[in-house]
C-alpha cells in the first residue's frame, strides 16, 4: 500500500501541490507569528535584564490605576524618601526617577512621534548613578547639567536630523521651552525603547516640567555587595514603615518590565495569531474539498484496489498517508516561510515607530512544534472522511462507471445544518447578552458553529442560490453562461465548498466594515447630540487620551475675544469598587454651551473639587444618590467625594459614566495635561474669524489642531479607516487561500471534463468560449461564498452592535456601498482565480479528450 500511496501522490502532483500551497501560507501566517513574539519577548527580556541588572530594590508607591486607556496612572512618593532609604544598612547607592509627557519639536516645526497612534513621547530625568543609568551617551555628547539642556534618544534625533549643539524645543505640560541640545543617547544597545520617544533634562529641571517639587516616580537602588535582592527588599520596607509605600525587588520590577512590554506589543501579535488561525481554517475547507474531489475521481481504483483484495483500513490509510506527507511537506516549507514572513512583520513594526533591537531571529521549540502539529493536524483531519468516503467504495464499483456525487438524504442534511446553525447563532447572542463568565468561549464556539452550520447546509441551497445568481448569464452570454451556470449546479456539494472556504475571509471582512460604519455612525450621532462646542482642538488630529498640551493653552484660548466659552478637557483612569472606569474632567461652568450632558439632579455649576458627577446608569448600578459620599480610587490615592450631579449623558452616549472639574483632576493625578480643548465662538463670530484667532493662539504648540465639528467627526473616521485597513491586510491572505482554492476545484473539474470539454470543442465551441464559461463559474461561485460570507457576517456585526448599546454603539449601519464594493471584488477576485484553469481548458487537445474515458 505504501508503493501505491507513493504513486498516487506522484500521478496528482499538481493536485497536491496546490493543496499544499493553502496549508503552506497558513502555516508560514502562523509560524512567522511565534518567531516575530518569540523573537520581541527574548530580545526585550535580554535588553530589560541587562538594564535592571544593577538595580537590586525599586520603591515606589502603592496606589495606581491601570486601565483600558493607556498606561498605568501612579501616584508619586515624597522625594525625602531618597534620604531615608540611602541610610538603610546595605544600600551602596540610590536615585529618584521621574517620568511625565514630553515631545520635542524637529527643524521644520513639526513635532516627534505621534503617542496617540504610535509609541509614546516622555521625558526623564538623568540618573547620575552608572548602575541605574540604562542610558548610553553617543560619542561627541554629555549629560544634561543645566535647566536649559536636555538629552535625545538616538531614534529621534536621526529622525529630526539632530546634532549635539542644536537648540531645540520641547513641548510640556508648562509652555513650550528651548533647550540645548548636548547629548544623545541609545537605550542600552537599541536607538529608542520600542520606538519611544525620550527627552532627558537634569533632575531638578524634570521636577519643575513635571509639577513634582520634591516628589519622585520611583527609587532605585544599588546594594552592597554581599547582599540578597531579598534581604534588601525587607530591609528598606521595615525602615520606611508605610504601607502606601510599594518595594520590589530588582528582578521583580525587571520581570515587570519585560511584561509590560510584552503587553504593549500584544495588540499587533494577537491579531497575527488571530489571522493566522483563520487561513489555516479556510485551508481545512480547501484540503477536505481537494481530497473529496481526488477520492472521487479515483472510485474506481480504490473500487480495484479493494477487489484485489485491499481492506476498507489498508485503503482509508493510503488516503490519510497521501494528506500526512502533503501536511508534513507543507508545513515545513511554510515553518521556512515563516521565518522570511516575522522579518516584514518585524520591518513593518519599526516603520509604524516600534524599534525592536537588531538581535538574531529566536525560533523556539514552541514555534516549530505547533507549526508543524497544526499544518499537519488540520491536514490530515480534513482529509478523514473522505479517506473513509473512498474506502467503502465497493468491490463490484470497479467494474462500472462511478457516479462522482453521492447526494446525501437533503432533509437529513438540511435539519443537521439549520440545528447547528441555531446553536451557533444561540452561543453568540448568550455570550454576548447573557450574564456568563466566560461570555467570550460562548461566542468564539457561537461563531464556529455558524460557519460549520453554514457550511453544512450549503450544498442544500447551493443549487437554486446558482440559478439565481448565475440567472442573467444566459441572457447576457449565451450558451458560454448557461454551461457555467449549469456546471456550477451540477455538483452543489463541491460548488458550496469550494464556496465556504470564501465565505469565512468574507464574513470577517464583512463583520468589521459593519462593525466600523457603525461605530462611526454612533460617534457622529454622539456628537451631533451632546458636542454643542463650534470647535476643538485636538493634538495631532486625534481624539486625544494620551497626549495633549499645556494647560496656558486653554488659558490663552479663553482670553480670546472671539471666543464666548471654552475649557481644557483631560480624560483619565479611576477605580470605583475594584473595577476600573474611565472619566473627564472639564470646566463645570462651561456645561450647556459646550456639551449638553443633560443633568438630571444637581447642577454642573455647583460642582466643586471634592464633588464627582456621573451618569444615571453609574449611580443606579451602584446604588449611588444626590448627596451620597463615596470612596473613589484614583492615582494619586483614594479620595471621598459628593455625588453632586446625576446626567444623562454617559457611556450609552458615547461620553464617560465620571466627570469631575478641573480643580478635582489637578488634585487626583500626578499630571496635568489638557488632552482636547472645547471652544465656543463669541456672538457675531465667523467660523473662518474663530479658526484663525484659535490658529494663532495654538501656533507655538505644533501637536494641537483646531478642527470644527465636521473635522472632529471624520478625524475619528479616519482612525477607524487606518484600523479597517490593517484588517483587510490581515484578512488578504485568507482570502488569497480561498482563491487559491476555487483554482484547485476548477482546475480539478477540468480535468474531470476533459472528454465534456473535447466534445464541446468539437461540436463548434471556440477557446474563447471555453475559458469564459470557465471564468464565469469561477464568478459564480465567488459571488455565492461571498454572499454567504457578508450575510453571516452583517449577522455577526448586528449581534455585536447590540451587545454594545450600552457602551456608545446606538447605531447599526452598515454601509451598503462598501458592501457592494466587496460583492464586485469578489466577482473579479473569482475571475483572476480562474486564469490558469481556464487555459488549460481551452489548450485541450481535442482528439485526445475525446478519446478520454
Amino acid at each position: 500500500m505504501w508503493k501505491v500511496t507513493r504513486k498516487g501522490l506522484g500521478a496528482h502532483k499538481l493536485r497536491f501541490a496546490l493543496t499544499a500551497l493553502a496549508v503552506l501560507l497558513g502555516v508560514a501566517f502562523m509560524s512567522g507569528t511565534f518567531v516575530l513574539t518569540d523573537t520581541i519577548r527574548q530580545t526585550f527580556d535580554d535588553l530589560f535584564a541587562d538594564i535592571r541588572e544593577g538595580t537590586d530594590a525599586y520603591v515606589r508607591s502603592r496606589d495606581a490605576i491601570e486601565n483600558d486607556f493607556g498606561p498605568t496612572q501612579r501616584a508619586r512618593i515624597p522625594a525625602d524618601l531618597l534620604t531615608e532609604i540611602e541610610a538603610v544598612d546595605g544600600v551602596e547607592a540610590a536615585e529618584g526617577e521621574i517620568q511625565f509627557y514630553a515631545q520635542p519639536v524637529d527643524k521644520d516645526g513639526d513635532t516627534i512621534g505621534n503617542p496617540d497612534q504610535g509609541p509614546p513621547t516622555f521625558g526623564l530625568n538623568w540618573n547620575e548613578v552608572p548602575e541605574l543609568n540604562p542610558w548610553q551617551l553617543q560619542p561627541g555628547g554629555a549629560p544634561p547639567e543645566a535647566d536649559d539642556e536636555v538629552v535625545l534618544d538616538k531614534g529621534a534625533a536621526d529622525e529630526a536630523g539632530f546634532e549635539v549643539g542644536d537648540r531645540i524645543t520641547v513641548l510640556t505640560q508648562n509652555p513650550p521651552k528651548e533647550y540645548e541640545l548636548t547629548g544623545i543617547v541609545k537605550f542600552s544597545n537599541a536607538d529608542s525603547p520600542a520606538g519611544a520617544t525620550v527627552s532627558i533634562f537634569e533632575i531638578e529641571e524634570a521636577q519643575r516640567i513635571a509639577d513634582a517639587a520634591n516628589e519622585f516616580d520611583a527609587i532605585s537602588v544599588v546594594g552592597q555587595g554581599g547582599i540578597s535582592e531579598e534581604t534588601l527588599r525587607s530591609r528598606i520596607r521595615d525602615a520606611l514603615d508605610d504601607p502606601e509605600i510599594e518595594v520590589l525587588t530588582g528582578a521583580q520590577i525587571t520581570a515587570e518590565d519585560q511584561s509590560d512590554i510584552e503587553d504593549a506589543l500584544s495588540f499587533i501579535t494577537i491579531p497575527l495569531f488571530i489571522f493566522a488561525g483563520i487561513s489555516l481554517l479556510v485551508g481545512s475547507f480547501i484540503i477536505f474539498n481537494t481530497f473529496s474531489i481526488v477520492v472521487a475521481q479515483r472510485a474506481r481504483e480504490m473500487a480495484l484496489l479493494r477487489a484485489i483484495g485491499a481492506s476498507q483500513r489498508q485503503v482509508t490509510t493510503s488516503i490519510i498517508v497521501e494528506a500526512l506527507v502533503v501536511g508534513v511537506l507543507a508545513s515545513l516549507l511554510g515553518l521556512a516561510a515563516g521565518i522570511g514572513i516575522s522579518i516584514v512583520l518585524k520591518a513593518a513594526l519599526s516603520s509604524f515607530g516600534f524599534d525592536i533591537p537588531s538581535t538574531g531571529i529566536v525560533i523556539s521549540t514552541t514555534a516549530v512544534v505547533t507549526s508543524l502539529v497544526l499544518g499537519t493536524g488540520v491536514t490530515v483531519m480534513s482529509a478523514v472522511v473522505p479517506a473513509v468516503k473512498g474506502a467503502r467504495v465497493p468491490p463490484i464499483a470497479a467494474l462500472r462507471d462511478i457516479t462522482v456525487d453521492r447526494p446525501a438524504s437533503v432533509v437529513r442534511r438540511a435539519v443537521i445544518g439549520a440545528v447547528i446553525l441555531v446553536l451557533g447563532a444561540a452561543g453568540i447572542l448568550g455570550g454576548l447578552f447573557g450574564d456568563f463568565e466566560n461570555s467570550i468561549y460562548f461566542v468564539a464556539i457561537g461563531a464556529l458553529l455558524v460557519f460549520v452550520g453554514a457550511t453544512t447546509l450549503g450544498p442544500v441551497f447551493a443549487a437554486p442560490s446558482v440559478r439565481v445568481i448565475g440567472w442573467p448569464l444566459p441572457r447576457l452570454r449565451g450558451m458560454t453562461g448557461t454551461l457555467a451556470r449549469e456546471n456550477a449546479m451540477r455538483n452543489p456539494r463541491r460548488t458550496s465548498a469550494t464556496a465556504a472556504a470564501l465565505m469565512i475571509g468574507v464574513a470577517i471582512v464583512g463583520f468589521f466594515t459593519v462593525f466600523a460604519s457603525s461605530l462611526k455612525a454612533s460617534v457622529n450621532a454622539q456628537v451631533d447630540r451632546a458636542f454643542t462646542a463650534d470647535f476643538v482642538v485636538t493634538p495631532g488630529g486625534g481624539f486625544g487620551g494620551i497626549t495633549g498640551f499645556s494647560p496656558d493653552l486653554a488659558e490663552q484660548v479663553s482670553e480670546l475675544p472671539e471666543v464666548e466659552a471654552s475649557t481644557g478637557v483631560r480624560f483619565g483612569g479611576l477605580d470605583v469598587d475594584g473595577s476600573s472606569e474611565f472619566l473627564f474632567a472639564f470646566d463645570p461652568a462651561t456645561e450647556g454651551e459646550l456639551a449638553d450632558l443633560d443633568p438630571r439632579e444637581g447642577s454642573f455649576t455647583d460642582l466643586t473639587a471634592d464633588g464627582i458627577a456621573v451618569s444615571d446608569e453609574a449611580a443606579n448600578d451602584n446604588g449611588w444618590k444626590l448627596g451620597d459620599e463615596v470612596p473613589i480610587d484614583f492615582p494619586n490615592g483614594e479620595r471621598r467625594v459628593t455625588v453632586q450631579v446625576v446626567y444623562e449623558v454617559g457611556t450609552r452616549e458615547g461620553l464617560a459614566d465620571y466627570a469631575i472639574s478641573l480643580e478635582a483632576a489637578a488634585i487626583s493625578y500626578p499630571e496635568n495635561i489638557d488632552n482636547q480643548i472645547w471652544v465656543r465662538l463669541a456672538p457675531g463670530v465667523s467660523a473662518d474669524e474663530g479658526r484663525a484667532a484659535l490658529e494663532r493662539a495654538a501656533e507655538p504648540y505644533p501637536q494641537a489642531e483646531v478642527q470644527d465639528r465636521s473635522e472632529f467627526k471624520e478625524s475619528f473616521s479616519d482612525q477607524v479607516n487606518q484600523i479597517l485597513g490593517l484588517v483587510y491586510v490581515l484578512l488578504f491572505l485568507a482570502v488569497l487561500i480561498a482563491l487559491i482554492g476555487i483554482a484547485n476545484t476548477l482546475a480539478l473539474s477540468v480535468f474531470e471534463r476533459t472528454r465534456e470539454l473535447g466534445l464541446l470543442r468539437a461540436v463548434g465551441m471556440t477557446r474563447r468560449q471555453l475559458r469564459s464559461s470557465v471564468r464565469w463559474e469561477s464568478v459564480i461561485i465567488a459571488v455565492l461564498g461571498t454572499l454567504i460570507g457578508l450575510a453571516i457576517g452583517v449577522f455577526f456585526g448586528w449581534a455585536v452592535v447590540r451587545a454594545l448599546r450600552d457602551e456608545g454603539f446606538e447605531k447599526f449601519a452598515p454601509s451598503v456601498g462598501q458592501l457592494i464594493t466587496i460583492v464586485i471584488a469578489a466577482g473579479l477576485a473569482g475571475v483572476l482565480a480562474a486564469y490558469f484553469p481556464a487555459r488549460r481548458a481551452a489548450k485541450l487537445d481535442v482528439l485526445r479528450a475525446i478519446e478520454t474515458e
